[in-house]
Formats: structure tokens, sequence, C-alpha cells
């Protein structure tokens, strides 16, 4: 992060100088501070073009105005949900609560990678701008110049319209609705296009088993086990004595024995404020394997899961331990303690299949989960887990040594979904009600073309009012999402 900021940091004195001496305006350019406008009159020719296919362009806008209002709606409704939860139960400051989480630029957000989110955001500026100049010209408002917003990387661009045309009384109020919320809809179809070609796109990848570490991080591909090739499933192959397995990376290939236990791993051992819990306190250590709890089979999370549940806080129970570094099975007594209304006994487990002390990880799992997305869809909660869904899964990137695959079917892969991705989380929080969003000036558009029945000429200072009283509240309510989480590093 350090070498960005110093490179932000010469580009900013850069454009300072150069906008002082009068260099930038000469060719159309003006800076805000770090911002950079660039200004052009090319790309107007090809906006007439398209605008020419009116009546295309207002049906679409039409059809996807109750997109927009549903958007609006549902936005606002998580803003208000995001303020009850943040005053009631303040999360602890994580990089999920960071400000730079809060911003949507690649690099510097710690979930947009670099150059899949540079792809995805000028893709999503320009279809949002130029649909912007489109509609205009389609409604007869002329656009003055295109252009686009620089902070050392592409942040925004914009479609200049002539504004006393409209805002003209003479324009339609309907035109100026569909001129604002015409990004926001194409945003969306954009959106839409790309995943559905992305979870097409799911089928090329060719899934491979492989052996990773406690982290996720990969140690090699499985292409042997025990004399067999390994092609699928490796469970039928695994035995309950030692087990040989060849695992194959960039330096070769390479043999590991281990032994036919499976288990759930403990990944760490979990302290609070010093405090020990009873897994350390009866001996247990990190990088074990638990394989039953009072004799009962542990070999899988849920399993474990499932038999925690079992137990109450303050009963003593047995618990199984494999250890592969001395290949040795262990019993361990122990009292379990209360936290958050359940039994605990004080460990961090790994969530991967573990046999021996190895992770074994099946690419085909994460194909799996995520070709189930769309027919999660049909419920709000599929929603919400798609606009979260890159706090949970950034792309394939760094994950290609986990699929026997060709590397231009992560590039495609990749691209549909950050394109995908930020085309969808723009465009909705774009119809945020909030002035100067699109979101807004819909809002305040329609709301005045309601009020006017009843109001008359003073409708449009109403409908003001209340545009600025919920720009304000939204505004203030994303700023205390960033701040609450993060006051305890602050002191306060």
């Amino acid at each position: 992060m350090l070498w960005l900021l110093i490179l932000f940091l010469i580009y900013w004195i850069l454009i300072e100088t150069l906008g002082k001496t009068g260099a930038l305006g000469k060719y159309g350019m003006k800076n805000y501070g770090p911002f950079l406008m660039i200004r052009t009159k090319k790309g107007l020719n090809f906006v007439e073009k398209l605008s020419k296919l009116n009546r295309i362009w207002r049906f679409v806008a039409d059809l996807g105005l109750p997109v927009v209002f549903l958007g609006m709606f549902f936005m606002f409704a998580l803003v208000i949900a995001a303020d009850y939860m943040m005053l009631r139960s303040p999360p602890e400051p994580s990089e999920l609560t960071s400000p730079q989480a809060a911003l949507l630029i690649p690099g510097v957000n710690p979930f947009i990678p670099l150059v899949w989110g540079l792809i995805g955001l000028v893709v999503t500026i320009v279809v949002h701008e130029l649909s912007h100049a489109i509609l205009c010209r389609v409604e007869g408002i002329k656009v003055k110049s295109l252009g686009i917003i620089l902070a050392l990387v592409p942040i925004g661009a914009f479609a200049e319209p002539d504004e006393t045309e409209l805002f003209d009384k003479k324009t339609r109020r309907l035109s100026r609705i569909r001129v604002f919320s015409i990004g926001v809809i194409s945003n969306f179809i954009v959106a839409f296009v790309a995943f559905l070609a992305f979870f097409y796109c799911l089928s090329l990848p060719n899934p491979a088993i492989s052996v990773v570490d406690d982290s996720g991080k990969f140690i090699g591909r499985v292409v042997e086990l025990n004399g067999f090739e390994v092609t699928g499933k490796i469970e039928s192959l695994i035995k309950p004595g030692e087990n040989t397995v060849v695992l194959e990376n960039e330096s070769g290939k390479h043999t590991v024995t281990f032994y036919g236990v499976r288990g759930v791993k403990i990944t760490g051992l979990y302290r609070e404020h010093n405090q020990t819990f009873p897994a350390e306190i009866a001996g247990i250590e990190s990088g074990v394997m638990i394989t039953g709890i009072d004799g009962v089979a542990v070999s899988n999370v849920s399993e474990f899961n499932r038999e925690m549940q079992k137990k109450k806080p303050g009963q003593g129970i047995s618990v199984e331990i494999y250890d592969p570094a001395r290949r040795e099975f262990r019993s361990f007594n122990l009292t379990l303690v209360e936290k958050n209304g359940r039994a605990f006994m004080g460990v961090y487990v790994g969530q991967l299949e573990c046999v021996g002390g190895l992770n074994f990880y099946n690419s085909g799992d994460l194909l799996d989960s995520l070709k189930s997305i769309p027919a999660s869809l049909k419920e709000p909660v599929g929603w919400l887990f798609i606009i979260s869904l890159p706090f949970t899964f950034q792309g394939f990137s760094g994950m290609e040594m986990l699929f026997e695959s060709p590397s231009y079917v992560f590039w495609i892969l990749n691209s549909l979904y950050w394109i995908g991705w930020i085309n969808f989380w723009v465009g909705l929080f774009n119809c945020l009600p909030a002035i100067p969003l699109d979101g807004g000036r819909v809002f305040h558009e329609a709301f005045s073309g309601l009020l006017y029945g009843r109001f008359g000429e003073r409708a449009e200072k109403v409908s003001v009012d209340v545009a600025k009283f919920l720009a304000i509240f939204v505004f203030i309510s994303i700023a205390l999402m960033i701040l609450i989480p993060n006051l305890k590093l602050l002191g306060l």
C-alpha cells in the first residue's frame, strides 16, 4: 500500500503543477485537488448515431423504471437496517469495516483486485454515462461533452448535458426521469448479461483435488493416491492405515505419506484477554485433529458442530485426538464453558476436509457452490448474498493451480465476474434516494409530479426539501457505517 500512496502523491503534485501553469486547460482538462476531469467532444457523433434508435431506448427506460424504484426501496431499507444494527450491536473493527472497504476503488478496497476491478469499473462507468448521453439526445436535449474523472485511476465518467435544456419547463418530466434512470438501468442490464455469461462459463474449468495448508494456500495437486491416478473423488482410495499421495506443483512432483484418519483439524486455540479455555487447559495443541467426542466419530466440521450443539456449558466430555506429527491417538477430558449461550471448548477448527493432518480441497465444491447462486435469488436473502459475495469470493485470481484448465478460462471468468458485480453494485448504490445520485434525482422528479396536483407550483419546493432531507439522512448513515465500527481504533 505504501508504493500506491507514494505514486498517488506524485500524481497529485504533477497535476497540481500542470493546473497552475495552465497546461491542463489547453487540452480541455481541469483538476479539483487530486481529481482530474478530462472533457472531450469526441464520441458525440457516436452518441448521435445510437440515439437514432429512440423507440428502443425509450422502451428500455420505461421498462426499467419499476426496477429503479424497487432498487431505491431496497437500498433505503438496507441503509435503515444497517443503521439499526450498527447502533444496537457495533461490529468489531476489521478489514470488512475499514474505510477502504467502503470505497469502490480497485487496489484500495482490500476486496477488489486491481486489474479485474479496473476492467469492471471502466466498463461500468462507460456504460452508465454513455447511456445518460444517449437518452439526452433521444429526448432532444443537447450534450455538450463527454469525459472521465481520474484520481490516478478512472473513478468516474460523465456526460455533460445542456442543463438549461434539461431543466427547461418545456422538457417533459418523464423525459428527465428517463435520462436520470437510464444509467442505473443500463448497469443492471450489463450486470445481468455478465452474470449470465459467468454462470454459463463455470462449466469451463476442470476441477481437481489439491492439498492446501490451514490458510487455504496451495501446496500441491493430487495426481496419484496409493498407486491410483486421481481423476475425481478420493474417498474410496484412502485406506485406514498408511497412505501415499503424489502431489504436483510448480517445482515438480513430491511424494507424501499420511495416516488414513479423518477428523477436524484444530487450527488455533481460543484466548480472550489472556484467559485460557478448556481445550488449552487440558493440554490439547493446535495442529492436531479431533476424531471423536464422547465416543462419537467426528470426521468433518458439520459432524463436529452437531455434537457440540448437543452439549451444555459445565458438562464434562472426552475428546479423542489424532496427532499427525507424532502419529498417535490420545484422549483428553475437559469441562465445557459457556460462550454466547452455547457450550464451548475453546478451539478454532478448519473448514476443509482433513485426513491424517493433510487438508484436501476439491475445487469442484467451489464450482458447485457458485452454480447454486442463481437458484437462491428467488428469496431476498439470495440478493443480500450476491451483494456481499466479493467479501468471501474475489474471483479465481491465485486459484488457477486448484484446477486443470488453461489460463484464458480464468481471464474470462474473472472479467465477467467483476464486470457483473461492479455494474450491479454501482447500479444499486445509484438507486439511493439521495441527490446527486441518480436515484435522488428520479425520486425528486417523480415526487414533484405526484405533489403537483395538490400543491401546484409549491410542489417543486416541497419535493426539493424532502429530497434534501433524504440525501442528508443517507450520507450521514453511510458515514456512521464507516465510523462506528472504527471508534475503538480511535480509542473512543
